[in-house]
């Protein structure tokens, strides 16, 4: 075999020996790597959405504690049912301080589908000088109770004095 042989044999054995190290060890770990690597970015996005909901649970339950407080005083907004005697005494008070006669009747009430709490109706009916009747009706109105005025009567009689009737839709827990 002449040089020129060997070097063209040489040539195309190793053109041959690329090809299949090409081919078979080279493009496989080419494509592995692009797996791998797009396996990678995909964990990567979900462990930053996954650090984005810690971080959004962490402030939430900051938040929920600094307004602890707020939901304890929204908590009293609402009348306990089963002992309304805290909102008679609030109510008397508040005819003692005005000076206002005062008769607090429970009234039957129907609730509405509408209704978004469960309520207890109050009628109270009195009798005072307009401007402590008028200072009755504000104290009530600014007390710590959730409720809603349904009507509201006044009238003056002949000793100067007004009889007035307040229908109260208090909200119950």
């Amino acid at each position: 075999m002449t040089p020129k042989q060997k070097i063209f044999i040489a040539s195309g054995a190793f053109a041959i020996f690329l090809l299949l190290f090409f081919a078979f060890l080279f493009f496989p770990l080419m494509r592995g790597i692009r797996f791998d690597s797009a396996k990678v970015l995909a964990a990567r996005a979900q462990l930053a959405e996954v650090s984005l909901y810690e971080e959004q649970i962490r402030r939430f339950e900051e938040i929920s504690q600094s307004k602890q407080g707020d939901l304890g005083k929204i908590h009293n907004l609402f009348l306990d049912t089963d002992t309304p005697i805290a909102f008679l005494e609030f109510l008397e008070d508040l005819a003692r301080n005005a000076q206002v006669s005062l008769k607090i009747t429970p009234v039957a009430s129907q609730k509405k589908e509408g209704d978004a709490w469960d309520s207890i109706d109050f009628e109270l009916a009195g009798r005072g000088f307009y401007p402590r009747v008028l200072s009755f009706v504000k104290q009530v109105e600014n007390g710590p109770y959730l409720f809603e005025f349904k009507n509201v009567v006044l009238q003056r009689i002949a000793t100067g004095e007004i009889d007035f009737s307040l229908l109260l839709k208090v909200y119950t827990r």
